[in-house]
């Protein structure tokens, strides 16, 4: 098992080629080389501090590598902000639920479905805020929350706040997912059904690539799984194979995998 991700055959549709960040001498990240494939979830695991979240900040856009390359559907994106990698296909959650907690479920996703479009947001009227509403409504049946489309964002549960969440990101059409700790403050109750959401979004035509530290769900939702330790990526395997490791079961897991 190679530490360093050279995706098979397979060409990545997200790779990272020599990631490194480093702030005021402090090495973040160091070249890490990893891929996601058309199809695949990719899990990132590894300890509180290891880069995990910085990774996926430096795939999405919300900050710059000091070094290496990021390539999205086989185009360079190292210098597109953010905004410009959605555009090409490019989601993302955050660990920190980010939504306008006074609307309504359906009224957040309603408002994703149309930053599609140029133009401010708005309350539309009409045909076109029709559409919109209606594709809020398939969104939110995909992710299972129908029954909560007029709960007031704020007052939903970790879980549904979760799904909601996704259902936001989904509505750019996405052919990658990053989602960071989706499992995060999330009920025992409301793991289960959030592990099937996730799992269904390949069947949908998306590749994910998940941080979390619920190794339950990492195991059981992964094809691969990279491991991150200080910065630097220890291995890549499958959950087979990452979890047989010595090298990471000493630094991560614990013997008792």
């Amino acid at each position: 098992m190679s530490p360093v991700d050279v995706t098979a055959t397979a060409a990545p549709v997200l790779a990272a080629h020599d990631l490194g960040w480093v702030v005021g001498g402090a090495v973040i990240l160091a070249e890490v080389t990893l891929g996601v494939r058309d199809g695949e979830l990719l899990a990132v695991i590894g300890p509180n501090g290891a880069g995990k979240s910085t990774l996926l900040h430096l795939l999405s856009g919300v900050r710059r590598p000091t070094s290496g390359t990021v390539e999205l559907g086989g185009r360079d994106v190292t210098r597109a902000s953010a905004a410009a990698r959605a555009r090409h296909g490019l989601g993302r959650t955050f660990q920190t639920s980010s939504l306008f907690g006074g609307l309504s479920a359906r009224e957040n996703v309603r408002l994703a479905v149309q930053s599609r479009r140029p133009g401010p947001l708005s309350v539309l009227r009409g045909a076109q805020g029709r559409d919109e509403l209606a594709e809020a409504d398939a969104l939110l049946e995909q992710v299972r929350m129908a029954r909560r489309a007029t709960a007031t964002a704020g007052e939903l549960s970790h879980g549904d706040k979760r799904k909601l969440e996704i259902a936001i990101a989904l509505a750019r059409k996405p052919s990658v997912l990053l989602l960071d700790e989706p499992m995060a403050g999330v009920s025992v109750e409301d793991v289960p059904a959030l592990v099937e959401l996730i799992g269904g979004l390949r069947a949908g035509g998306v590749s994910v690539t998940m941080v979390e530290h619920h190794m339950d769900v990492v195991l059981g939702l992964a094809d691969r799984v990279a491991v991150l330790h200080h910065g630097r990526l220890l291995a890549v395997g499958s959950p087979a194979e990452v979890t047989a490791d010595a090298t990471v079961q000493q630094a991560y897991l614990g013997e008792e995998l």
